[in-house]
């Protein structure tokens, strides 16, 4: 051992607990075929914001006496971009597969539909999908079917209008997403990720009162955090799509 070790008495670590908004793939039924397609579609809308990002894959929906092939499964999630770190919801025989592949299996206090509510900030919720109005003789404007939303929309929580714009009268929590094929205005703090003009409308639009979103959106163009304009970053900003480049305006 060299001299200088035995006299530094300084810690060469610290082990500590701490918290991160992590993404979490549950998977609703056991059809691998269709998970990979959706998942393939998901990732073509923010390529580089799901490139190399951890996720947890959520097996808790799925009846336990159904075979599930894991192996398959985090393959799936690997070729997408993602890193597989763990899973969770699993049977014991699950368990010792993902120990395996070397992931970790991950446990909260509680289970079943009580774990969601409590864990809210781990698990994404269900995505909150806004149906469209009947059918009427003449076309729906957009104004009939924008939605305005009152309370936060929370962290894990995605919320998606089928038409027109996106209201958020509070803010959006870290790791939430919100979708629109019209506008997005947010008139609190803009974090997670926002999708405006999902319908491939390069004239939709983002505004909000604070820009500290994750990643941001219009028309399958995207921006991540990393490359917003420093001196804009937690201001009011108006954002647009124009010579197929985002651009970020103060307001």
């Amino acid at each position: 051992m060299p001299n200088s070790a035995k006299h530094d008495n300084k810690a060469a670590f610290d082990l500590k607990g701490t918290s991160f908004t992590i993404l979490v793939l549950s998977l609703r039924k056991n059809d691998l075929d269709a998970a990979a397609v959706q998942l393939a579609e998901k990732v073509r809308q923010a390529a580089d914001f799901f490139h190399n990002a951890p996720v947890v894959i959520n097996l808790q929906h799925l009846d336990e006496e159904e075979h599930i092939d894991l192996a398959m499964l985090v393959s799936i999630v690997r070729a997408q971009g993602f890193i597989p770190v763990g899973i969770t919801g699993c049977t014991e025989q699950q368990k010792h597969q993902a120990a395996a592949m070397e992931l970790a299996v991950l446990t909260t206090r509680a289970s079943g539909r009580a774990q969601d509510e409590e864990t809210e900030e781990f698990f994404a919720e269900e995505p909150v999908l806004i149906p469209l109005p009947a059918a009427q003789e003449k076309p729906t404007t957009a104004t009939d079917t924008s939605l305005i939303l009152t309370e936060p929309v929370r962290s894990g929580q995605s919320v998606t209008v089928e038409q027109g714009d996106l209201t958020v009268m509070a803010s959006v929590g870290s790791g939430a997403e919100i979708t629109a094929p019209g506008n997005i205005h947010v008139y609190g703090t803009l974090r997670g990720r926002a999708f405006a003009g999902c319908n491939g409308s390069p004239k939709a639009r983002i505004f909000c009162q604070r820009l500290e979103a994750e990643l941001v959106s219009i028309a399958g163009i995207h921006l991540v955090s990393e490359d917003f304009p420093a001196h804009l970053r937690s201001k009011a900003v108006h954002i647009r799509l124009h010579g197929g480049r985002l651009h970020i305006t103060a307001l």
